[in-house]
């Protein structure tokens, strides 16, 4: 099947390239801008497509990689067109393929399907790629075939029913987004000891790395150290004792959900002490 692009931004340029680098056939980019859409079709050798019309006679699978906010709009263009037989596809991680409303009445299909991998540039690496899973939802009488497309790529792709979107965005949200958060707090913490933000950041880097490498090779559980793993309550009262109160709740939060490792880990230890610490109001 033959696919093509609304969209010519982060993830619209990556997954063409990436398409094209896996056999998959890329008909061309149509963008609202001329230079995206001709520097998208640059980079993946294929076509700048100057009207929608035009590209859902050439491609058999569309994808709408635009903000997700704009998805609803975009739509509501591309149904105004024959387009039965066609598979619609958008790539929003929170938005179900619901927001492709009245697709039933075209004669279409509608999907939503996410790759879990955060987009930086245009030009993100093929072997980068590689790595990602993709979550795919939507009409399922004629999923099959859209996989066996998309399994010319090397990465896995998993079904997902349409009420789980929400809550498998945020679970995402979680260990991408929110982690970026996380290691701003550290920074400023750091900041008030005097470092600079090169110095948090070196001082940060292993830590966090080998944290996340513990934690993808023996799992959480296993991976767990620090004061709370050996029980140590005194640390966490001077913890509370320097923090100010976003930090805390922050802290608290986190602490709480690792208390639940550790009561896994070491179930023969009594952790009530920390979880009262945790309640009191400072």
């Amino acid at each position: 099947m033959k696919v093509g692009f609304i969209g010519a931004g982060k993830v619209g340029c990556s997954l063409g390239d990436y398409f094209v680098h896996n056999d998959i056939p890329v008909v061309g980019f149509y963008s609202r801008t001329q230079a995206s859409a001709g520097e998208a079709a640059e980079q993946c050798n294929t076509t700048h497509i100057g009207r929608i019309d035009k590209m859902l006679t050439m491609c058999d699978v569309l994808f709408l990689t635009v903000p997700d906010d704009a998805i609803e709009g975009v739509w509501k263009q591309i149904k105004t067109f024959p387009i039965r037989g066609k598979y619609i596809c958008h790539c929003s991680g929170s938005l179900s393929s619901a927001v492709l409303s009245g697709i039933e009445e075209t004669g279409a299909y509608g999907y939503s399907i996410h790759p879990m991998f955060p987009f930086k540039s245009k030009k993100t690496a093929y072997d980068d790629l590689k790595q990602a899973l993709f979550t795919v939802e939507g009409d399922k009488d004629h999923m099959e075939k859209l996989l066996k497309m998309l399994h010319e790529c090397p990465n896995t792709f998993v079904p997902m029913q349409k009420e789980d979107k929400a809550r498998y965005h945020a679970a995402a949200v979680f260990a991408s987004n929110l982690m970026v958060g996380l290691i701003n707090q550290s920074m400023g913490l750091l900041s008030k000891c005097g470092f600079s933000k090169e110095e948090a950041l070196c001082a940060i880097k292993p830590l966090a790395l080998q944290n996340l490498n513990n934690i993808f090779e023996t799992g959480t559980m296993k991976a767990l150290t620090g004061p709370v793993e050996r029980h140590d309550l005194g640390t966490l009262e001077k913890h509370l004792d320097v923090l100010d109160s976003q930090e805390m709740d922050t802290y608290k939060a986190l602490t709480k959900e690792i208390i639940k490792i550790a009561e896994d880990k070491h179930p023969e230890t009594d952790y009530a002490d920390m979880k009262q610490l945790l309640e009191e109001e400072k």
